[in-house]
């Protein structure tokens, strides 16, 4: 296990100038069935969120980045982003230790996969509540599964086969152990 000098409780919270609507509906494409959804469930954004810290900033901007650049199955660059946006309307000190994990896995740990996508998701998505898994990562079954694990949540698994769900679970257990560092 490894515990940076940075770790995820000491993070920063919130972002001023970002604060959106929270009735918008999430840009998805036409062929995502979700669409048309209420996200009802979903939290009221802070009246006004703490901005990001200096280097919870400087992770968004990486994270965003990276986001946009790799080619992913699924429209999960666009879930990505949507979540981003989310985070950034109704949790920053979330979204700040999302971005944190999501950067912390693919470098640290990158040498446990040889393609470090699904590290860098499961960290994005570590922090999602049921509700907020269940909404954003329906598409994604790989992702889904890492984040109900560290939910306490075996269910996800369902949807995976053998070498994924071994994946899953070995994920899953590092997260653990990386936020019990907090």
């Amino acid at each position: 296990m490894l515990c940076g000098a940075r770790t995820l409780g000491s993070l920063g919270a919130g972002r001023k100038d970002r604060l959106k609507d929270s009735t918008r509906m999430l840009a998805f494409p036409a062929s995502n069935p979700r669409k048309k959804l209420s996200m009802s469930f979903l939290p009221e954004p802070d009246p006004v969120p703490e901005p990001l810290s200096d280097e919870g900033e400087i992770d968004l901007t990486k994270v965003q980045r990276v986001n946009q650049s790799w080619i992913v199955h699924g429209h999960l660059r666009d879930t990505a982003a949507a979540w981003i946006e989310h985070l950034r309307r109704t949790d920053s000190a979330r979204l700040e230790k999302s971005c944190w994990l999501a950067l912390f896995l693919t470098r640290y740990k990158k040498s446990v996969l040889r393609d470090p996508k699904p590290l860098f998701y499961a960290g994005l998505f570590a922090f999602a509540t049921r509700e907020e898994a269940a909404w954003f990562l329906a598409e994604h079954p790989m992702t889904r599964a890492i984040t109900l694990l560290g939910l306490g949540d075996d269910s996800g698994l369902d949807d995976l086969r053998d070498q994924a769900r071994e994946l899953a679970t070995n994920l899953a257990t590092e997260i653990r152990e990386i936020r019990a560092c907090e």
